[in-house]
């Protein structure tokens, strides 16, 4: 490639990412600049095949135009954009109409009332043709090459099913965090074990994965989470490095204590999945100890406490070990470190000599044997 194309290639890279932050200072501004690049930024293939977008709204006039602007004006060229508008109450839908009007790869759906996430989605997946579909919220934004940087890894690796990217939050205040997601597919899956594993709504899929699947009744609040659990077992997924998705918090966004309880009642249905997958023996407190201490990281107090919590991630090991529905050595690395060291060292000291060698031999443990000799050095020179 020539020193003049690498140049044009990085100005419009740099030009694409200054668009992006501004959307998040000044959005408005933004999407002016944005309007105003169009032509630099799109990509000038004809051959690249058609991605649907799929969007499911309720009720964000204050947000939508934005949203779809930040669609329409992405630099992947072939773009449909499938929106199902569900029984808004308020100027959403007029709103979305009068783009339809303009873009004629505008496709609105409307409710008649309200479904609720689920049923719209699964009303969107029917009137999606192609072989790609991509998700978006409405009243979020996205980097301007979003598409076309997913859709480039789905075209060279076969073996992905989906993409996902990390995310910026941002607020009505213009405060601006970012979430970053593990690369590795085999981490990923096991993330399962403690929450839904990647952004759903920043997510590019291959047609096949979620129409063959789609949103299942019953995991309402986290249809994301049951759908990222079906696909994780048949399809390998992959996480785009860069910040492709801009997340919005709002002060609309509502969360009721009957709300909770459903969240509550669905993530224990989504674990007895998993934990049927690893062939794992548990019981409805086990799920709850599973998520009170290893999901929601409730403060291990006693050595009582830690013995059971180490017991707990050792069965989730000896269970895998039979039935192999996690990566066996990613599994005991990941726990072992991120879950059950930090306990070990704060206890070891409360430990009696016969505990302590029990616990260093245990299934999770991914130390060699020199290492484990080191432990046990380390805690009689200590003792």
């Amino acid at each position: 490639m020539s020193y003049w194309m690498e140049n044009k290639i990085d100005e419009r890279h740099l030009l694409a990412d200054t668009i992006g932050n501004l959307l998040l200072s000044d959005e408005n501004a933004g999407i002016q600049l944005w309007k105003a690049s169009e032509d630099k930024l799109k990509l000038k293939q004809t051959d690249l095949p058609v991605l649907e977008v799929l969007s499911c709204v309720y009720n964000a006039e204050a947000y939508v135009a934005n949203a779809i602007e930040s669609v329409l004006l992405q630099s992947y060229p072939n773009i449909r954009f499938i929106i199902v508008s569900d029984g808004c109450t308020d100027k959403t839908t007029e709103i979305i109409a009068e783009y339809a009007e303009k873009h004629p790869n505008i496709t609105l759906i409307v409710n008649p009332k309200n479904l609720g996430i689920i049923e719209s989605a699964n009303i969107g997946l029917k009137a999606c043709s192609s072989d790609f579909i991509a998700r978006m919220d409405l009243d979020d934004l996205i980097h301007p090459m979003r598409f076309e940087k997913q859709m480039a890894v789905l075209l060279s690796k076969s073996s992905i099913g989906a993409i996902s990217s990390n995310l910026k939050i941002f607020n009505e205040k213009h405060e601006i965090r970012e979430a970053v997601y593990r690369e590795n597919y085999g981490l990923q899956k096991i993330t399962m074990l403690f929450f839904s594993p990647l952004p759903h709504a920043a997510t590019t899929f291959r047609a096949e994965v979620i129409k063959g699947i789609g949103y299942r009744d019953g995991y309402l609040y986290a249809e994301d989470y049951d759908l990222w659990f079906q696909i994780m077992c048949r399809y390998e997924t992959a996480v785009h490095p860069d910040f492709l998705y801009y997340y919005r918090t709002h002060s609309n966004q509502v969360t009721n204590h009957r709300n909770q309880d459903i969240i509550q009642n669905t993530w224990i249905k989504i674990l007895s999945n998993i934990f049927d997958q690893l062939h794992l023996k548990y019981s409805s407190e086990d799920i709850q100890f599973h998520i009170a201490y290893c999901a929601l990281h409730k403060p291990i107090n006693t050595l009582e406490e830690w013995l059971k919590y180490h017991q707990w991630l050792n069965q989730i090991v000896k269970a895998n070990e039979s039935s192999h529905f996690f990566d066996h050595q990613l599994l005991k690395d990941f726990l072992f470190m991120n879950y059950w060291m930090a306990g070990f060292n704060q206890f070891k000291g409360q430990l009696s000599m016969k505990q302590f060698v029990q616990i260093v031999n245990c299934p999770l443990n991914p130390l060699s044997l020199f290492g484990r000799y080191k432990l046990l050095a380390k805690h009689l020179i200590g003792k």
